[in-house]
C-alpha cells in the first residue's frame, strides 16, 4: 500500500459508491491507474470486484449493462454516457493457443487477479480509501521508466504472444525502456506471433508505429517486428554502400518512421517505403550500390504485406501509391508542380512533401540542402491550391456537355480532349476559363 491520491471523475466515484453500498468492494485496475500515476488522463476506467459475475449482475440492477466478456466475467456498465468495464477477480488456467486461457477460475483474491496481468505497471489497483495496492512494484517501474513483466517474461509471452506487441506499443507510446529480460523473452517468443490473428496484430502495429519513441523501439525489437512483417528481415544490417546514405536499410526505415508525423497512413508508408531495396540491389564496379526500381517493387510488396495483415483496401491503395511516388522530385516551378499535381493530386502531393522530408532527414547530411527544395515545392503546391488550379478534369471550367454543345461528337474523344485541355492549362498555354477552353478545344479538333 502506497501513499498517493488519484482524482477520479464523478461517474466513477458514483459507481464505486454504489458497489460499496451493496457490500461489493471495487478496485480500479490496469491502464487507468497507470495513466493517472503518469499524469495522463485515462481514456477509460476498469474496475475489478471479488463477487461472481452472477452476483455482480444483481448488484448492478438498475444500471444498463452489456455482457462484453461473459466468459471472463466482464460486464460493461453505462454510467452518464460513459462505459466502465467491471470484471470479477480471476486466475487464469493454461494457455494453449498463445492468446487465451483454456479456462479461468474466479477468486476472492485481488493479488491473484493482479498476478495474472502482463506488466507490473498494469498490475496495480486503487481505491480512494485504501489508496494504491502495488504488490509487484509497478509504481517503482513507472518512476524508473522501465517496462517489466509480472513474473517470468517468457511465461507471460508464451501465454499470450500479443503481449509482445503490447510491450512494443507501451515503449513506443509511453516512453518506457524495455527490461533486458523482457526484450530477450520477446525475441525468444516472437515465432508465437504467427498464431495471433492478423487483425489483432495490425491494430497493435498501427498504435505502436504512431508512438513518439517508435524508432528506438524498432531497433530494440527487431525480431518481433520482422516476424509480423517478414520482408523487413533482409533490411536488417543491409549496408546501402551509397553516398546518399549513412544507415543500413533497416535503421534508415526506423529513422524515417520516427521523423514523419504520427499518422497511421504516413508511418505505414515509411515503414514499407524502402522494403524492396535488398531485393533489387545492384553494385557497380566502384562498389556503390544502386536500388533502381525499388519504388515499384516496394509498392507491390507493401500491398501484399498490408493485405496479409488484413488492412483495409483504401489504406492499402494509398500506401501503394505513396511508395510508388515517394522518390519523385519535381522542380519547384509552376509548370512542373502543376504537371506533378495532374499525376498525384493535391492531397497526395502534400503527403509526399512530408514523406520526402522524413526520408531526407535519415540520409547523409551532405544532402540536407535539399530541404529548401522540398519547402519550395510545398509552397508552390499550396499557391496553386489557393488559386484553384485544376488537378484533374473535374476542375476544368468546361465539361463533356460543353464540348458536345460546340459540335464535338460524344465518345472516347471527349475524355481525350478534356485531358488535353487540362494539360494545356497546366503548361500555361491557356487559362482555365470556359470561353478560352472552348476555343482551344476547337483548335485541337482541327
Amino acid at each position: 500500500m502506497n501513499d498517493c491520491k488519484i482524482v477520479l471523475p464523478e461517474y466513477v466515484t458514483r459507481l464505486l459508491a454504489h458497489l460499496d453500498s451493496k457490500g461489493c468492494t471495487g478496485y480500479l485496475v490496469g491502464g487507468c491507474v497507470r495513466d493517472a500515476l503518469m499524469g495522463r488522463q485515462p481514456q477509460d476506467y476498469d474496475i475489478a470486484v471479488a463477487v461472481s459475475p452472477k452476483e455482480l449482475k444483481c448488484i448492478l440492477d438498475g444500471y444498463r449493462t452489456v455482457e462484453t466478456g461473459a466468459r471472463f466475467g466482464t460486464l460493461t456498465v453505462l454510467v452518464q454516457k460513459h462505459s466502465v468495464e467491471i470484471t470479477s477477480f480471476r486466475r487464469d488456467g493454461v494457455y494453449t493457443d498463445s492468446r487465451h486461457p483454456d479456462k479461468i477460475e474466479f477468486t476472492n483474491s485481488l493479488i491473484e487477479d493482479l498476478a495474472r496481468r502482463d506488466f507490473t505497471v498494469n498490475a496495480m489497483a486503487y481505491r480512494p480509501d485504501t489508496e494504491l495496492i502495488d504488490p509487484f512494484h509497478g509504481r517503482q517501474d513507472l518512476q524508473r521508466g522501465v517496462l517489466t513483466c509480472v513474473g517470468d517474461p517468457t511465461t507471460r509471452f508464451s501465454e499470450d504472444a500479443l503481449r509482445i506487441l503490447r510491450a512494443m506499443r507501451f515503449c513506443s507510446v509511453l516512453g518506457f525502456t524495455a527490461d533486458s529480460k523482457l526484450a530477450a523473452a520477446a525475441d525468444k517468443c516472437s515465432p508465437l506471433l504467427r498464431e495471433i490473428s492478423v487483425q489483432r496484430i495490425y491494430a497493435e502495429l498501427v498504435k505502436f508505429l504512431c508512438g513518439k519513441y517508435v524508432g528506438r523501439v524498432m531497433r530494440q525489437f527487431v525480431k518481433p517486428l520482422c516476424t509480423v512483417i517478414p520482408p523487413l528481415e533482409k533490411a536488417v544490417d543491409f549496408d546501402q554502400k551509397n553516398p546518399h546514405h549513412i544507415y543500413t536499410v533497416y535503421d534508415h526505415i526506423a529513422a524515417t518512421v520516427e521523423a514523419c508525423p504520427p499518422q497511421p497512413l504516413l508511418r505505414l508508408t515509411m515503414l514499407l517505403h524502402d522494403i524492396a531495396k535488398p531485393y533489387v540491389m545492384t553494385e557497380d564496379a566502384n562498389g556503390v550500390r544502386h536500388f533502381r526500381g525499388h519504388q515499384e517493387r516496394g509498392a507491390q510488396m507493401a500491398r501484399q504485406v498490408l493485405t496479409d495483415l488484413g488492412c483495409d483496401r483504401r489504406t492499402i491503395e494509398k500506401v501503394y501509391r505513396l511508395i510508388l511516388w515517394h522518390d519523385l522530385r519535381p522542380a519547384a516551378d509552376r509548370v512542373s508542380i502543376h504537371r506533378y499535381l495532374l499525376q498525384v493530386g493535391y492531397e497526395n502531393a502534400l503527403l509526399l512533401t512530408q514523406i520526402r522530408r522524413a526520408d531526407l532527414s535519415a540520409q547523409a547530411p551532405a544532402y540536407h540542402d535539399q530541404f529548401s527544395q522540398i519547402d519550395a515545392t510545398e509552397k508552390m503546391i499550396r499557391l496553386l491550391w489557393e488559386e484553384g488550379a485544376p488537378a484533374d478534369v473535374s476542375g476544368l471550367a468546361v465539361n463533356g456537355v460543353d464540348l458536345m454543345g460546340i459540335g464535338i461528337r460524344p465518345g472516347p474523344q471527349i475524355g481525350c480532349l478534356l485531358t488535353s485541355l487540362l494539360e494545356a492549362v497546366a503548361d500555361g498555354e491557356v487559362t482555365n476559363e470556359k470561353n478560352v477552353l472552348l476555343q482551344k478545344a476547337v483548335m485541337l479538333q482541327t
